[in-house]
């Protein structure tokens, strides 16, 4: 059946090895999704359209110089498309923190005539922790708790509706330093972008399929469990009861031992974490399968 589908098999005995799966474990993006992100929004915390934070997000994915995410590439095509790419020439590239799972978020430091100018973008929580400030109609005040409200809620307002949204924060000061704590810090909120993703169409079918022939799919991912839960509804996996990957750091391996099988989504995932859950459930007994292609696969 593999060889009518053209498939190359380099060890034969990896056939009856997927042949005894009975629990698959995949990412979401590319996999459940179709992997042709769109840039649809940059907006500020209350959700108006704003180009400056487009500037913002281009010069971080255009002077990154790790291996251009899907992120990174819909931001550079919807720049091209609307000519913002000339604006990468009016700087010189200064600085730059890689993206990395632990982090989860990059950051690139350029200059101009105008002075310094450190620029990160990446997963909220951790965008936020580096904030002090927020920027609102050209406006810098203090972070607060109402004001931090304001941002997770139009944070959670885009992902329930199935976008993948990263935070973008800057400030105007740089100093040369060994330390990323210290050039990712008191630093200012300026906006969102968001990206759709969506469902492929035959995924539903698929699953329903798996599920006949006594497979389990469990999803573990990195993005936030708003957008993984809209996703899960519409290809019909529960996604009502989510662990994140900070629950799971909280849990020994005796709790987890206990939850895994009546858990179908894991969401804010990093590598490790998705080792752990793969690690757990073979010994509970579990033929595991595990399919993604990110770089946190």
């Amino acid at each position: 059946s593999l060889a009518k589908k053209k498939t190359l098999v380099k060890k034969i005995e990896s056939i009856q090895n997927l042949g005894a799966i009975d629990i698959l474990c995949t990412d979401k993006t590319g996999t459940l999704t179709e992997n042709k992100i769109i840039l649809e929004k940059y907006i500020d915390a209350k959700g108006k359209e704003n180009n400056s934070i487009l500037e913002y997000a281009y010069l971080n994915s255009y002077y990154s110089t790790g291996i251009k995410n899907l992120v990174d590439k819909a931001i550079l095509d919807y720049a091209k498309k609307n000519n913002l790419n000339k604006l990468g020439k009016e700087y010189e590239k200064i600085d730059e923190i890689p993206f990395d799972y632990t982090r989860k978020k990059q950051t690139i430091v350029v200059k101009n005539e105008s002075g310094y100018r450190v620029i990160t973008k990446g997963a909220l929580e951790e965008v936020l922790s580096s904030c002090s400030k927020i920027k609102i109609d050209d406006e810098v005040s203090q972070i607060d708790a109402s004001r931090k409200k304001i941002i997770e809620d139009k944070a959670i307002e885009l992902a329930s509706i199935g976008m993948q949204v990263l935070a973008i924060s800057e400030k105007l000061e740089y100093t040369n330093s060994n330390s990323t704590s210290k050039i990712e810090s008191e630093m200012t909120f300026v906006g969102f972008v968001g990206f759709l993703d969506p469902a492929k169409k035959d995924v539903k079918n698929t699953l329903v399929n798996l599920s006949k022939i006594g497979i389990q799919t469990k999803i573990l991912t990195g993005d936030n469990p708003y957008a993984t839960k809209n996703i899960c509804n519409l290809v019909g996996l529960n996604g009502n009861d989510i662990l994140l990957g900070s629950d799971i750091d909280k849990l020994t391996d005796e709790e987890l031992l206990e939850k895994i099988d009546t858990i179908d989504v894991f969401a804010r995932m990093n590598p490790l974490q998705k080792e752990r859950i793969v690690s757990l459930y073979k010994r509970k007994g579990h033929v595991v399968g595990y399919m993604g292609d990110g770089v946190n696969d």
